[in-house]
């Protein structure tokens, strides 16, 4: 009887404990497929930018062949040098306007800075639309987020150097102070979308 037990309860608990390893390998594996989804749909991950990357040399493979069309994309593709001067002209708009309201003689030339700086704002978020193509959605979060943020410092740009324009005394007023240190976070965080555009998100890791 001992000797039947023992062989019955052998191949038992063999059976259980195959049936637990089973059910631990099929935990592992969906946790890797899970884990392997994040990865794939992150903006930083491999795979997005490589589908970026292959984008772009098909847009390259399919690039303009008559004079206007090659034109316009050669507008387009000044987006790049176009970007620098309102990186520039408003942190140090802001910057000056901030010393010249505490030292009492905020100048004029801080007024053409900020004038400058909204049209060129303006300008770049034009030709950007020009460069990246007239669609409301993309493939990469990253351009996404980069195409719609450019939009909103070119509309707010226009904005402010209309204002200042207009009204001469808003251009040494504390509420341009404000909208200054506004617009030059945000350009910060544009600045950062197109370097991991261009060099990978990152870019900037320790």
């Amino acid at each position: 009887m001992v000797l039947l037990l023992g062989s019955w309860s052998g191949p038992a608990d063999a059976h259980k404990e195959h049936a637990k390893k089973q059910a631990e390998q099929a935990e592992q594996k969906q946790a890797q497929a899970k884990a392997r989804e994040r990865t794939v749909n992150h903006p930083t991950s491999p795979e997005v930018h490589k589908a970026v990357k292959d984008d772009l040399e098909r847009l390259e493979e399919e690039r303009p062949k008559s004079w206007a069309a090659r034109s316009a994309d050669w507008v387009g593709r000044l987006h790049p040098f176009a970007v620098h001067f309102p990186l520039a002209l408003f942190p140090i708009s802001w910057v000056a306007l901030m010393l010249g309201r505490r030292r009492g003689d905020a100048e004029p030339l801080i007024r053409s800075a900020i004038v400058v700086a909204g049209a060129t704002a303006a300008v770049a978020a034009a030709l950007g639309w020009i460069n990246g193509g007239f669609t409301l959605a993309d493939a990469d979060p990253l351009l996404l987020w980069h195409r719609w943020l450019g939009t909103g410092l070119g509309v707010a740009g226009a904005a402010v150097a209309l204002w200042t324009w207009r009204h001469r005394s808003a251009a040494h007023s504390k509420a341009m102070v404000w909208v200054l240190g506004a617009v030059t976070a945000v350009l910060l965080a544009q600045g950062w979308l197109g370097g991991a555009l261009v060099h990978g998100a990152d870019h900037l890791n320790w």
